[in-house]
């Protein structure tokens, strides 16, 4: 797989030899243009247990009108961090800055800030149209004024004026949501918080609400931490995106750039789908790559990855990791696909929408995933195939 796949058709597989392996550098950490609006420095939180961690490290910069999203797993120190920023929590160490103002010991109710939590938790004895005023009264605004705010926040949210009069229990999860957001957003908070607002709905809502986030963050200005679990969210939403694991933050990047070049194999579990593959580095060599022996015995070539552990070396354990669409799929000999093609055998085969997911078996008990559009000539379920990848596509992490 030295050489750079172009594509794979009937007619077989087609490389070209103007691709030269790189050495993968860190990723740039997302750097705003921007004066921040909101500063995190070094921010710790210790957990419930002794000794733990519920954030062990977090330095962050959000310029105005940028969102930025958490992600990673639960316990990962999301919602710690959003709690950290809306004064729920203290600091054990570590500071606040929004809009320059150092926000220590500032109670949360004098923070300029909105927030909207994964459940709507709306006040059941007001109205719709009460709620999401709420702010504007507990700012003092005279009755009239406060409603027709509330009103046309209420509508760039997708909720009708007749839903006005209406109590929160009697409406949708959905719609519910939406009266958080517009609550959240109508007093025009230098920032607002999200704590995985969408991981509660499914489908045609949560696309819609997810739409129009996207959309009124860019007209009304928003400047919004956003923290989620779900990496497809996070990756389409946001400006840049802060991968967290075990209360640490990982990596720091663009959406696309975190997708394509993570920094180990943990951020590109947490990025998107990717095979994992263990095995033992053989060479290094600036033209032809990392060779890798894998555990189950293939010998594969991917690129370098200068990441928190060092370099891939010699001898030394590696993970390769590549993403199920880069891998190329033929039910063709290995000589036939091409040069440093890999024997498979298609185990199962199942249609996953915009895609099929192809499970194979390589080598002595490996597996790798791979995606493959509907329509192309695949091999059957049981049958011997080959597989293929890109060099650059293939990432060799030192463990």
């Amino acid at each position: 797989m030295a050489r750079r796949l172009v594509s794979f058709g009937t007619e077989g597989t087609i490389f070209s030899r103007d691709s030269a392996p790189r050495t993968a550098q860190p990723p740039t950490p997302a750097t705003p243009a921007r004066l921040p609006l909101l500063v995190i420095e070094g921010l710790r939180k210790s957990g419930q247990t002794e000794g733990a961690q519920a954030l062990a490290w977090l330095e962050l910069q959000i310029a105005k009108g940028e969102l930025v999203s958490l992600l990673g797993p639960a316990g990962a120190g999301k919602s710690v961090a959003i709690d950290l920023v809306a004064g729920f929590l203290e600091p054990d160490a570590g500071r606040i800055l929004i809009k320059g103002e150092k926000q220590a010991r500032l109670p949360a109710w004098k923070r300029d800030i909105g927030l909207v939590a994964a459940e709507p938790d709306l006040f059941p004895e007001l109205t719709v149209l009460g709620n999401a005023a709420f702010p504007l009264e507990a700012r003092g605004m005279a009755r009239g004024e406060r409603e027709d705010r509330a009103a046309a926040m209420l509508e760039r949210w997708g909720l009708p004026p007749a839903l006005g009069s209406a109590r929160p229990g009697s409406l949708p999860l959905a719609r519910r949501m939406r009266v958080a957001f517009a609550r959240g957003t109508v007093h025009e908070p230098a920032l607002l918080l999200l704590d995985d607002p969408l991981r509660m709905l499914d489908g045609e809502e949560r696309d819609a609400l997810a739409a129009d986030l996207r959309r009124l963050q860019g007209e009304l200005g928003l400047t919004v931490l956003h923290a989620t679990r779900d990496a497809g969210l996070a990756l389409g939403l946001s400006d840049a995106v802060a991968v967290l694991d075990a209360g640490r933050m990982r990596q720091l990047g663009r959406p696309q750039a975190l997708y394509d070049d993570p920094a180990d194999p943990v951020v590109a579990a947490l990025t998107g789908p990717c095979n994992r593959l263990p095995g033992t580095v053989l060479s290094v060599d600036d033209e032809e790559g990392c060779h890798v022996r894998l555990d189950c015995g293939v010998e594969a070539l991917g690129t370098p990855v200068l990441g928190p552990q060092g370099a891939p070396v010699p001898g030394g354990r590696c993970t390769l990791v590549i993403r199920p669409e880069r891998v190329a799929v033929a039910p063709l000999s290995p000589e036939e696909m091409g040069e440093d093609a890999v024997p498979a055998r298609l185990i199962e085969m199942r249609f996953a929408g915009d895609h099929l997911r192809l499970r194979l078996a390589i080598g002595e008990g490996g597996e790798l995933v791979a995606h493959r559009s509907p329509g192309l000539i695949l091999p059957e379920p049981g049958a011997q195939a080959s597989i293929a990848w890109d060099l650059a596509a293939a990432r060799v992490h030192r463990d």
